[in-house]
Protein backbone atom coordinates (compact mmCIF):
# COMPACT_ATOMS: atom_id res chain seq x y z
CA UNK A 1 0.00 0.00 0.00
CA UNK A 2 1.35 3.57 -0.98
CA UNK A 3 2.28 5.48 2.18
CA UNK A 4 0.19 8.47 3.01
CA UNK A 5 1.90 11.92 3.35
CA UNK A 6 1.11 15.02 5.25
CA UNK A 7 -0.35 15.88 1.55
CA UNK A 8 -2.75 13.13 2.14
CA UNK A 9 -3.63 14.12 5.91
CA UNK A 10 -3.98 18.10 4.80
CA UNK A 11 -6.65 16.80 1.85
CA UNK A 12 -8.39 14.20 4.34
CA UNK A 13 -8.83 17.16 7.03
CA UNK A 14 -9.28 20.11 4.29
CA UNK A 15 -6.66 22.23 6.13
CA UNK A 16 -3.46 23.50 4.72
CA UNK A 17 0.21 21.38 4.47
CA UNK A 18 1.22 23.55 6.99
CA UNK A 19 -1.53 23.01 9.66
CA UNK A 20 -1.15 19.39 9.19
CA UNK A 21 2.99 20.11 9.82
CA UNK A 22 2.23 22.01 12.79
CA UNK A 23 -0.11 19.40 14.43
CA UNK A 24 1.83 16.40 13.39
CA UNK A 25 5.23 17.37 13.14
CA UNK A 26 5.66 20.69 15.60
CA UNK A 27 6.97 22.74 12.55
CA UNK A 28 6.02 25.99 11.67
CA UNK A 29 6.71 27.64 14.86
CA UNK A 30 4.32 30.18 15.90
CA UNK A 31 3.83 31.60 12.58
CA UNK A 32 1.10 28.32 11.79
CA UNK A 33 -1.80 28.95 14.12
CA UNK A 34 -4.21 25.70 14.68
CA UNK A 35 -7.26 25.71 16.52
CA UNK A 36 -8.23 23.02 18.47
CA UNK A 37 -11.07 21.87 16.48
CA UNK A 38 -9.02 21.89 13.14
CA UNK A 39 -6.36 19.70 15.49
CA UNK A 40 -8.89 17.62 16.21
CA UNK A 41 -9.88 16.87 12.39
CA UNK A 42 -6.04 16.64 11.45
CA UNK A 43 -5.49 14.05 14.33
CA UNK A 44 -8.16 11.98 13.73
CA UNK A 45 -7.78 11.81 9.80
CA UNK A 46 -4.04 11.06 10.46
CA UNK A 47 -5.18 7.99 12.38
CA UNK A 48 -7.91 7.22 9.82
CA UNK A 49 -5.35 7.18 7.36
CA UNK A 50 -2.79 5.43 9.26
CA UNK A 51 -0.18 8.23 8.97
CA UNK A 52 3.30 8.14 10.67
CA UNK A 53 6.06 10.67 9.88
CA UNK A 54 9.46 9.28 7.33
CA UNK A 55 11.70 9.70 10.52
CA UNK A 56 14.89 9.37 7.75
CA UNK A 57 13.63 12.06 5.51
CA UNK A 58 13.08 14.77 8.67
CA UNK A 59 16.43 13.61 9.56
CA UNK A 60 18.03 14.50 6.32
CA UNK A 61 15.86 18.16 6.97
CA UNK A 62 17.83 18.26 10.53
CA UNK A 63 14.69 17.20 12.36
CA UNK A 64 15.15 15.39 15.57
CA UNK A 65 14.87 11.31 14.79
CA UNK A 66 13.13 11.03 18.11
CA UNK A 67 15.20 8.04 19.32
CA UNK A 68 16.58 6.67 21.95
CA UNK A 69 19.49 3.86 22.27
CA UNK A 70 19.15 1.45 24.80
CA UNK A 71 21.76 -0.89 26.08
CA UNK A 72 20.66 -4.01 28.03
CA UNK A 73 22.65 -6.42 30.25
CA UNK A 74 23.25 -9.94 28.53
CA UNK A 75 22.67 -11.41 32.50
CA UNK A 76 19.53 -11.07 34.50
CA UNK A 77 17.41 -10.65 31.76
CA UNK A 78 13.69 -10.91 33.62
CA UNK A 79 15.07 -7.22 35.46
CA UNK A 80 16.28 -6.19 32.18
CA UNK A 81 13.31 -6.51 30.09
CA UNK A 82 10.55 -4.69 33.32
CA UNK A 83 13.09 -1.87 32.93
CA UNK A 84 12.72 -1.63 29.27
CA UNK A 85 9.05 -2.13 28.71
CA UNK A 86 8.40 0.54 31.39
CA UNK A 87 10.58 2.52 29.40
CA UNK A 88 8.98 1.94 26.62
CA UNK A 89 5.91 2.70 27.45
CA UNK A 90 7.05 5.98 28.48
CA UNK A 91 8.75 6.86 25.46
CA UNK A 92 5.64 5.78 23.02
CA UNK A 93 3.44 7.96 24.98
CA UNK A 94 5.88 11.26 24.40
CA UNK A 95 6.20 9.73 20.42
CA UNK A 96 9.93 8.32 20.61
CA UNK A 97 11.11 5.06 19.57
CA UNK A 98 13.91 2.69 21.06
CA UNK A 99 16.44 1.28 19.50
CA UNK A 100 18.07 -2.17 21.60
CA UNK A 101 21.20 -3.96 21.92
CA UNK A 102 22.55 -6.41 24.29
CA UNK A 103 26.15 -6.90 25.88
CA UNK A 104 27.54 -8.12 29.01
CA UNK A 105 29.97 -5.12 28.69
CA UNK A 106 32.57 -6.50 25.69
CA UNK A 107 33.76 -3.75 24.18
CA UNK A 108 33.88 -5.30 20.90
CA UNK A 109 29.98 -5.75 21.22
CA UNK A 110 29.42 -2.24 23.00
CA UNK A 111 31.73 -0.32 20.23
CA UNK A 112 29.25 -2.03 17.22
CA UNK A 113 26.37 -0.64 18.96
CA UNK A 114 27.58 2.99 19.70
CA UNK A 115 27.96 2.87 15.92
CA UNK A 116 25.33 1.56 14.85
CA UNK A 117 23.46 3.59 17.27
CA UNK A 118 24.90 6.88 16.26
CA UNK A 119 24.80 6.09 12.62
CA UNK A 120 20.57 5.89 13.19
CA UNK A 121 21.28 9.52 14.77
CA UNK A 122 19.95 8.72 18.27
CA UNK A 123 19.36 11.59 20.31
CA UNK A 124 20.88 9.62 23.14
CA UNK A 125 21.85 6.29 24.83
CA UNK A 126 20.90 4.62 28.18
CA UNK A 127 23.27 2.27 29.58
CA UNK A 128 21.36 -0.43 31.52
CA UNK A 129 24.36 -3.08 31.93
CA UNK A 130 25.31 -3.37 35.34
CA UNK A 131 28.07 -2.09 36.72
CA UNK A 132 31.59 -4.17 36.71
CA UNK A 133 35.34 -3.67 36.82
CA UNK A 134 36.66 -2.20 34.33
CA UNK A 135 33.20 -1.09 32.81
CA UNK A 136 34.40 2.65 32.96
CA UNK A 137 37.52 2.36 30.61
CA UNK A 138 35.78 0.64 28.11
CA UNK A 139 32.85 3.10 27.58
CA UNK A 140 34.91 5.88 27.92
CA UNK A 141 36.72 4.28 24.54
CA UNK A 142 33.37 2.71 22.82
CA UNK A 143 31.81 5.80 23.39
CA UNK A 144 34.52 8.26 22.32
CA UNK A 145 32.95 11.66 22.05
CA UNK A 146 29.70 10.82 21.64
CA UNK A 147 28.48 12.05 25.58
CA UNK A 148 24.81 11.64 25.25
CA UNK A 149 24.75 9.22 27.52
CA UNK A 150 22.85 8.44 30.12
CA UNK A 151 24.00 5.27 32.69
CA UNK A 152 22.50 2.82 35.16
CA UNK A 153 23.81 3.34 38.53
CA UNK A 154 26.93 5.68 37.99
CA UNK A 155 28.22 7.22 35.16
CA UNK A 156 31.23 5.99 33.52
CA UNK A 157 33.26 9.34 33.26
CA UNK A 158 33.15 12.72 35.47
CA UNK A 159 30.09 15.25 35.06
CA UNK A 160 28.05 12.51 33.58
CA UNK A 161 24.96 11.19 33.95
CA UNK A 162 23.54 8.35 35.66
CA UNK A 163 19.65 7.36 37.86
CA UNK A 164 20.40 4.98 40.37
CA UNK A 165 18.03 2.66 42.45
CA UNK A 166 18.95 3.52 46.43
CA UNK A 167 20.72 -0.22 47.07
CA UNK A 168 21.37 1.22 50.51
CA UNK A 169 17.46 1.93 51.78
CA UNK A 170 16.26 -1.30 50.21
CA UNK A 171 19.09 -3.13 52.36
CA UNK A 172 18.12 -1.08 55.12
CA UNK A 173 14.55 -1.75 54.95
CA UNK A 174 15.27 -5.46 54.85
CA UNK A 175 17.00 -5.79 57.90
CA UNK A 176 15.38 -3.35 59.92
CA UNK A 177 12.42 -5.27 58.99
CA UNK A 178 13.68 -8.60 59.76
CA UNK A 179 15.28 -7.77 63.16
CA UNK A 180 11.50 -6.23 63.98
CA UNK A 181 10.25 -9.88 62.79
CA UNK A 182 12.64 -10.89 66.00
CA UNK A 183 15.08 -12.79 63.59
CA UNK A 184 18.61 -12.94 65.19
CA UNK A 185 20.79 -14.00 62.64
CA UNK A 186 20.87 -12.43 59.36
CA UNK A 187 22.59 -13.99 55.97
CA UNK A 188 23.55 -12.06 52.45
CA UNK A 189 23.73 -14.17 50.05
CA UNK A 190 25.57 -12.83 47.02
CA UNK A 191 25.35 -14.37 43.67
CA UNK A 192 29.02 -13.02 42.44
CA UNK A 193 30.68 -10.71 44.60
CA UNK A 194 33.97 -9.78 42.98
CA UNK A 195 32.43 -9.26 39.35
CA UNK A 196 29.32 -7.23 40.85
CA UNK A 197 29.33 -4.15 41.62
CA UNK A 198 25.77 -3.64 42.88
CA UNK A 199 26.39 -6.84 45.18
CA UNK A 200 29.42 -4.64 47.13
CA UNK A 201 27.28 -2.33 47.35
CA UNK A 202 24.75 -4.25 49.11
CA UNK A 203 27.83 -6.00 51.46
CA UNK A 204 28.78 -2.59 52.35
CA UNK A 205 24.94 -1.31 53.41
CA UNK A 206 24.08 -5.09 55.28
CA UNK A 207 27.49 -4.80 57.31
CA UNK A 208 26.88 -0.95 58.12
CA UNK A 209 22.75 -1.38 59.00
CA UNK A 210 23.58 -4.32 61.17
CA UNK A 211 26.29 -2.41 63.32
CA UNK A 212 23.62 0.47 63.89
CA UNK A 213 21.52 -2.63 65.54
CA UNK A 214 24.38 -3.14 67.54
CA UNK A 215 24.60 -6.74 65.70
CA UNK A 216 26.79 -8.76 63.08
CA UNK A 217 25.90 -10.74 60.54
CA UNK A 218 26.94 -13.04 57.89
CA UNK A 219 28.20 -12.60 54.18
CA UNK A 220 27.77 -15.58 52.05
CA UNK A 221 29.19 -15.34 48.62
CA UNK A 222 27.99 -17.92 45.54
CA UNK A 223 30.90 -17.11 43.04
CA UNK A 224 28.80 -18.08 40.33
CA UNK A 225 27.94 -15.77 37.38
CA UNK A 226 24.79 -18.22 37.14
CA UNK A 227 21.09 -16.11 37.42
CA UNK A 228 19.96 -20.12 37.67
CA UNK A 229 21.87 -21.73 40.65
CA UNK A 230 22.18 -25.10 40.80
CA UNK A 231 21.20 -27.57 43.61
CA UNK A 232 24.77 -27.89 44.75
CA UNK A 233 25.22 -24.26 45.07
CA UNK A 234 21.78 -23.99 46.62
CA UNK A 235 22.86 -26.98 49.02
CA UNK A 236 26.19 -25.33 49.48
CA UNK A 237 25.04 -21.67 50.89
CA UNK A 238 22.24 -23.47 53.21
CA UNK A 239 24.78 -25.45 55.00
CA UNK A 240 26.67 -22.76 55.21
CA UNK A 241 24.55 -19.73 56.31
CA UNK A 242 21.91 -21.71 58.03
CA UNK A 243 23.26 -25.47 59.43
CA UNK A 244 26.55 -24.07 60.44
CA UNK A 245 26.09 -20.17 61.23
CA UNK A 246 22.71 -20.73 62.51
CA UNK A 247 21.26 -17.98 60.52
CA UNK A 248 17.41 -17.46 61.05
CA UNK A 249 16.95 -15.28 58.35
CA UNK A 250 18.21 -14.70 53.97
CA UNK A 251 18.49 -11.82 51.92
CA UNK A 252 18.91 -13.06 48.58
CA UNK A 253 20.58 -11.35 45.06
CA UNK A 254 17.54 -11.51 44.05
CA UNK A 255 13.84 -13.33 43.26
CA UNK A 256 15.45 -15.99 41.57
CA UNK A 257 17.84 -17.35 44.10
CA UNK A 258 14.97 -16.28 46.84
CA UNK A 259 12.81 -18.42 45.66
CA UNK A 260 15.55 -21.74 45.09
CA UNK A 261 16.53 -21.35 48.57
CA UNK A 262 12.98 -21.61 49.96
CA UNK A 263 12.36 -24.47 47.56
CA UNK A 264 15.26 -26.39 48.63
CA UNK A 265 15.25 -25.79 52.59
CA UNK A 266 11.57 -26.78 52.59
CA UNK A 267 13.16 -30.02 50.64
CA UNK A 268 15.29 -30.65 53.56
CA UNK A 269 12.74 -29.85 56.11
CA UNK A 270 13.13 -26.60 57.01
CA UNK A 271 10.18 -24.02 57.37
CA UNK A 272 9.77 -20.69 55.71
CA UNK A 273 9.54 -17.82 57.64
CA UNK A 274 9.59 -19.70 60.97
CA UNK A 275 13.30 -21.51 60.90
CA UNK A 276 14.66 -19.36 58.51
CA UNK A 277 12.89 -15.91 56.90
CA UNK A 278 13.59 -15.45 53.43
CA UNK A 279 13.88 -12.04 51.33
CA UNK A 280 14.19 -11.62 47.72
CA UNK A 281 14.84 -8.85 45.14
CA UNK A 282 13.38 -7.15 42.14
CA UNK A 283 9.48 -8.10 42.90
CA UNK A 284 9.30 -10.40 39.82
CA UNK A 285 5.96 -12.27 39.02
CA UNK A 286 7.10 -15.34 40.35
CA UNK A 287 7.59 -13.29 43.70
CA UNK A 288 3.89 -13.47 44.53
CA UNK A 289 2.49 -16.78 42.96
CA UNK A 290 5.56 -19.06 44.66
CA UNK A 291 4.09 -20.46 48.14
CA UNK A 292 5.09 -19.24 50.79
CA UNK A 293 4.82 -15.66 48.90
CA UNK A 294 8.08 -13.68 48.50
CA UNK A 295 9.03 -10.65 50.65
CA UNK A 296 11.47 -8.81 48.47
CA UNK A 297 12.12 -4.83 46.83
CA UNK A 298 10.68 -3.65 44.38
CA UNK A 299 12.50 -1.24 42.59
CA UNK A 300 9.69 0.62 41.14
CA UNK A 301 10.50 0.36 36.96
CA UNK A 302 7.55 3.16 35.78
CA UNK A 303 9.42 5.77 38.07
CA UNK A 304 12.49 4.90 37.04
CA UNK A 305 11.52 5.00 33.24
CA UNK A 306 9.97 8.59 33.80
CA UNK A 307 13.16 9.39 35.40
CA UNK A 308 15.39 8.21 33.02
CA UNK A 309 13.46 9.67 30.04
CA UNK A 310 13.21 13.25 31.45
CA UNK A 311 17.01 13.16 32.10
CA UNK A 312 17.67 11.35 28.26
CA UNK A 313 14.93 14.18 26.61
CA UNK A 314 17.49 17.16 28.74
CA UNK A 315 20.57 15.52 27.77
CA UNK A 316 20.05 14.79 24.02
CA UNK A 317 18.47 19.02 24.03
CA UNK A 318 21.74 19.95 25.11
CA UNK A 319 20.48 21.39 28.01
CA UNK A 320 22.01 23.18 31.10
CA UNK A 321 21.63 20.69 33.89
CA UNK A 322 23.00 21.61 37.32
CA UNK A 323 25.71 19.14 38.66
CA UNK A 324 23.22 17.82 41.74
CA UNK A 325 20.56 17.06 39.27
CA UNK A 326 23.23 14.75 36.84
CA UNK A 327 22.58 11.58 39.05
CA UNK A 328 18.90 10.72 40.02
CA UNK A 329 17.57 8.32 42.66
CA UNK A 330 14.69 6.08 42.60
CA UNK A 331 13.47 4.97 45.87
CA UNK A 332 13.05 1.06 45.90
CA UNK A 333 9.87 -0.33 48.29
CA UNK A 334 9.81 -3.28 50.77
CA UNK A 335 6.69 -5.53 49.40
CA UNK A 336 5.89 -7.70 52.63
CA UNK A 337 4.56 -11.07 52.24
CA UNK A 338 4.81 -14.81 53.70
CA UNK A 339 8.13 -15.55 53.65
CA UNK A 340 9.05 -13.16 56.66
Amino acid sequence: MKRPTLSDIAAAAAVSRSAAARVLLGTGGEHVRVSAVTRQRIEAAARRLRYAPNRQAQQLRGVSSKTIGVILDSLNLPVMSQRLFALEGVASRGGYRLVVGRTHGQAETLQEYVADFTGRAVEAVLCLFDLAPGRDERAKACFGKFRKVVFHGRPAWPGGYAVRVNTEAAINDCVDHLIARGKKTLALALGNFASDEFMQLRRSAFIKRLAKHGRKGLVWDAASADCNPSPDILDRGITSMVRECRADAILASNDIWATRFMLQMQKDGLRVPEDVAVIGYDNLDIASVVSPALTTIDQCHDEYATTVLDLLLDVAAGRRIAADRRIRTIQPRLIIREST
